[in-house]
């Protein structure tokens, strides 16, 4: 019996279905293997741990401010202090200015002025917007929860992060309309849009925890 001659374009079909068999259970074998090694997406419960996590924050921030009856956006810029004695804000650009706040006070100085008490009572949005900002810096739930609706987004593949905030209570949901915050380890930018449309966006960079207690220059700059 003569063997009949092969076919090199059935051959070459056959090869080539041989691999694409194999590559797809390659393919199949890896997307299994990424999907049980994938670190699990974060929750909101996971950031808000996260960011409350160290006992005093430092930094520095730059600010955008766009105003609708101005042309160009207002720039300012400072370094920031965080710990259980509150938020120590100081502007160093274009004015210097220093804010202090906490969950029952907040107070303010111009230039080389003293510190001066703001009142709250008069100033209501100002007490409670501070109080939220430090319930977002603290990762404060509860805290975030008694004045807004809460979105929260993760897992692009990194470990970035976006929490929503939509104000429900007054007098904050009069003022503002919306801060979106984004972050990672910590907070990266946090954006404010009013209900006139005027949006301020933050940034923080050199964030350092370290070292975890204040300094005896620290305390003195709350004391101020």
């Amino acid at each position: 019996m003569l063997c009949q001659p092969a076919d090199p374009d059935r051959e070459g079909a056959g090869v080539r279905v041989a691999l694409v068999a194999v590559m797809a259970c390659v393919l199949l074998a890896a997307s299994a293997l990424a999907e049980e090694t994938a670190e699990p997406e974060k929750t909101l419960a996971d950031v808000a741990a996260q960011l409350a996590a160290p006992a005093v924050l430092r930094g520095k921030f730059e600010q955008i401010r766009e105003v609708r009856m101005l042309s160009n956006p207002l720039h300012s810029s400072g370094q920031f202090l965080l710990s259980d004695l509150g938020l120590y804000w100081r502007q160093e650009e274009p004015v210097a200015s220093v804010m202090i706040a906490d969950s029952e006070r907040l107070m303010q100085s111009v230039g080389n002025g003293p510190l001066q008490s703001i009142d709250v009572a008069k100033n209501p949005v100002v007490l409670t917007f501070s109080q939220s900002f430090l319930g977002i810096f603290k990762g404060d739930e509860a805290e975030l929860r008694s004045h807004f609706e809460i979105g929260f987004e993760s897992g692009d593949g990194s470990d970035r992060w976006q929490i929503s905030l939509v104000p429900v209570s007054y007098p904050m949901s009069e003022a503002i309309e919306s801060i979106i915050i984004d972050g990672r380890e910590y907070i990266e930018t946090l954006t404010v849009t009013s209900r006139m449309s005027e949006t301020t966006t933050i940034s923080f960079s050199d964030l350092q925890s370290e070292p975890g207690e204040l300094t005896e220059h620290e305390i003195q700059l709350y004391a101020r």
